[in-house]
């Protein structure tokens, strides 16, 4: 185990020591001229300028720190540099124009980060020297000013966040959006569902800043060339929140910010002991969303943050969707999957030709969030047109258990959900005390009933999918 620095330098050839001799260290510099940033942060403003009113500096600060959240937790391989095969510790190094404005908040980040990514964060500001302040950004001149919008809503490339905004925009509501993506295929989704909705809503969809903020070996020095990458991405909600808010605050007015997703899995409760604390994740859960708001209420960005849709199962949200026609022809554009290049190393063609799948990179049709999708459009009563590349119909498809490997990876989730599903349906669960063991909800007491009652139908409508399922042992 070895810890890490992460330490946001003012300029190209500053010199700086972390207090740490012996950790490693990630450089990432953070310019005065914000669209000068690189790793695809000054590459997002530079899309996002032409929609704001007025430029808001402490969310410019804050998607600076998101930045250097994700750079840590993304170039940090958990299995080499982790307490306990997951458990890292990160000092992050801070640059900002003033400390006072950011002090009182900095315990409530750290809680934030530690509670979203299973790992310990200390964060150290830093004042800029006054030749290098974060300067407020110009905004382009045109002949037409820029509108406020009403809303800024997240928009993934999910089946979520397209229903999340086909319900704004069927309100008539000017809205603009946020997507981010990295080389995984995620863009060819956002492409898709942006080329819906503004057909479709051609006067209320006013823009979508997508941004592919990702971080490379160039962020450690040559001693530390072969450290490894991790894949988890637990921060990532926080970056994407920080894009959102970028936008949300520079409206010159108060403005909402939508996260559309689920209930059931934003509150991700482990569906056996094996899947317990950091190990599931908590991107949209209830604590995250007040800890955020806290964050922005205490940075004053004038933000009302809010997830719709928390107290709803996935199918609800089909079933409740604004347009039903729309979402019937294209919810099959969206993705869900947990992994979507799962199938991309199956050589041949050999697990996908048993499992009854076409291979290669989209849906699988056999992780969590995947047999959650299949059981949403069940409940919905929509046919499910999705092209799932490794288990388009758990009826017939050949599916196998094991310790270990390929064969646990395609059954794992499935016999998850049957334990819980099956504790559920015979009594042996309490939903109530449930709702609490993926996170504390002492933010939301007010709402632990509605909680726990959405548990337990969406727990109830993926089991359904499921419980009938045969899974075969490998020799």
């Amino acid at each position: 185990m070895k810890r890490c620095s992460v330490v946001g330098l003012v300029e190209t050839k500053e010199n700086f020591a972390p207090i740490d001799s012996n950790s490693i260290v990630v450089s990432v510099i953070l310019p005065k001229v914000h669209t000068e940033t690189k790793y695809g942060v000054g590459a997002f403003i530079n899309k996002a300028k032409h929609s704001l009113v007025a430029t808001n500096l402490l969310s410019s600060e804050l998607l600076n720190l998101s930045a250097l959240v994700y750079a840590a937790d993304t170039r940090m391989s958990r299995e080499d540099y982790s307490q306990d095969g997951w458990t890292r510790e990160f000092d992050i190094y801070f640059p900002v124009n003033n400390i006072v404005e950011w002090d009182p908040l900095v315990i409530k980040i750290q809680d934030l980060l530690s509670f979203i990514t299973g790992d310990f964060w200390k964060i150290h500001l830093r004042e800029r020297p006054l030749a290098h302040k974060l300067e407020i950004m110009v905004l382009p001149t045109t002949e037409t000013p820029v509108l406020p919008v009403k809303v800024v809503s997240l928009l993934s490339g999910g089946l979520d966040s397209f229903i999340g905004a086909i319900d704004i925009l069927s309100d008539k509501t000017d809205s603009l959006f946020v997507g981010h993506y990295t080389k995984d295929g995620t863009q060819k989704y956002q492409i898709a569902v942006e080329e819906i909705l503004t057909k479709t809503f051609p006067d209320n969809f006013k823009g979508y800043a997508k941004g592919c903020i990702i971080f490379d070996k160039h962020v450690f020095g040559s001693e530390y060339g072969n450290v490894q990458a991790e894949n988890s991405q637990r921060s990532r909600s926080f970056m994407f929140l920080s894009m959102a808010a970028y936008l949300a605050s520079s409206m010159g007015t108060r403005c909402k910010l939508i996260v559309p997703e689920n209930g059931f899995i934003a509150l991700n409760v482990p569906l056996d002991p094996l899947r317990l604390g950091a190990n599931s994740t908590k991107t949209v859960h209830p604590n995250f969303m007040v800890k955020m708001a806290e964050i922005f209420d205490g940075l004053n960005l004038d933000i009302e943050l809010l997830n719709p849709y928390r107290h709803m199962t996935k199918g609800e949200m089909m079933t409740q969707c604004s347009n039903a026609g729309l979402l019937a022809d294209h919810a099959n554009k969206t993705l869900s999957c947990a992994s979507q290049g799962k199938m991309r190393w199956d050589k041949g063609g050999l697990k996908a030709k048993r499992l009854g799948g076409s291979g290669g990179s989209g849906n699988c049709g056999y992780c969590y969030p995947c047999l959650i999708r299949k059981a949403s459009f069940i409940k919905a009563g929509i046919e499910d047109k999705t092209n799932y590349v490794a288990i388009p119909n758990l009826a017939t498809a050949n599916i196998r258990v094991g310790k270990s490997g390929s064969a646990y990876a395609e059954s794992k989730d499935i016999l998850s959900v049957q334990y819980a599903g099956y504790r559920l349906a015979n009594g042996l669960i309490n939903p109530m005390i449930e709702i609490h063991k993926s996170g504390t909800l002492s933010g939301v007491y007010d709402e632990w009933s509605d909680i726990a009652g959405m548990y337990e139908r969406g727990l109830a409508e993926v089991y359904d999918l499921v419980k009938d399922v045969t899974v075969t042992r490998t020799n």
